[in-house]
């Protein structure tokens, strides 16, 4: 999915916002006057540049991307989070379980096999019935 994401426009923070996080608005200082002293006030849309309101929306399409690129399972199970970040991370967690999950299958698999024996003529669905 990354190699996907790398070659959509802006694909550089695309995947910067999958690996680290969205955007976050910083604080901004004005400077005070004779009369009044410097205030730190949140930063806000209209105080970004452009690069940063770029960064802001790419966060917004990297998320649908991401959503997109789901079975409808896992979709299912992530599609309350807010930025790529959690579903990417979230999504590594299933992905872990599920291989786990292969290899105790594939476990059991040779289990049964060791202890499998069949009578002459007797075909595999009578022995399971």
């Amino acid at each position: 999915m990354l190699l996907y994401i790398k070659g959509k426009t802006n694909g550089k923070f695309l995947v910067n916002s999958v690996l680290n996080g969205p955007f976050q608005y910083g604080t901004i200082v004005e400077p005070g006057t004779e009369t009044t002293l410097a205030a730190v006030r949140a930063q806000t849309y209209i105080d970004l540049t452009d690069e940063e309101k770029l960064r802001e929306l790419v966060d917004i399409t990297e998320t649908n991307i991401v959503l997109q690129g789901l079975p409808q399972d896992i979709y299912n199970l992530v599609n309350h989070n807010q930025d790529a970040k959690q579903i990417w991370d979230r999504v590594k967690l299933f992905i872990q379980g599920s291989e786990l999950s292969f290899q105790e299958r594939e476990s059991k698999l040779y289990d049964d096999f060791d202890t499998f024996t069949s009578m002459p003529r007797e075909t595999i669905h009578s022995y399971y019935m």
